[in-house]
Order: structure tokens, then C-alpha cells, then sequence
């Protein structure tokens, strides 16, 4: 299982699998791909995320937030908004 984040222009691209697994990617001492120029998060290349990567997604909103930035979602696959209804989390911008 593997994940991977590119940046286009103020956009941050996620693909793979954003999981219990492969959310330790982007902790530590491994710099966040999340900056100050992000605007979006891409979540359309996303094959699966579980719980995990919901409570990465969140800590980057709440990140952005701190910075006085917002961060809106698109792409997002139906099993991350399934995980949002589940937890009713409805404050996210999401195009």
C-alpha cells in the first residue's frame, strides 16, 4: 500500500491508499506536503481511506484554519463521505 501527494498550483493531489497503514507518511519528521499556498485538497486519485486518513484530512484543515487559510475538498469518494456522515462531520468546504 502506498500514497503519494503532488502539488498543482494550489492544489494538493493525494493518490493511493490513505490508511492506517500509509497516514505515517506525511508524520514525523517527513515534512507536511500541506503549505501556506494550498487552497484544495485533490482527493479524487484516492483508491481506499479509512478512518485514519479522515483524522489526517481533519488535522490539515485544522492546520489551514490556525494559518487564518480555508481548505476546500474535492474529489471526494463516496467512502470518505460515507466516514464524514458516519462521524457528522458537515462544517468541511467540499466542492
Amino acid at each position: 500500500m502506498t500514497v503519494s501527494a503532488r502539488v498543482a498550483d494550489r492544489r494538493l493531489c493525494l493518490e493511493g491508499q490513505l490508511t492506517l497503514d500509509t497516514v505515517s507518511h506525511f508524520c514525523g519528521p517527513t515534512p507536511s506536503p500541506l503549505t501556506d499556498t494550498i487552497a484544495e485538497i485533490d482527493l479524487s486519485g484516492l483508491t481506499r481511506c479509512d478512518s485514519a486518513g479522515v483524522a489526517l484530512l481533519l488535522e490539515w484543515v485544522g492546520l489551514a484554519q490556525s494559518r487564518g487559510q480555508s481548505l476546500t475538498w474535492v474529489g471526494v469518494p463516496a467512502g470518505v463521505r460515507a466516514l464524514l456522515d458516519l462521524y457528522d462531520i458537515d462544517f468541511l468546504a467540499i466542492a
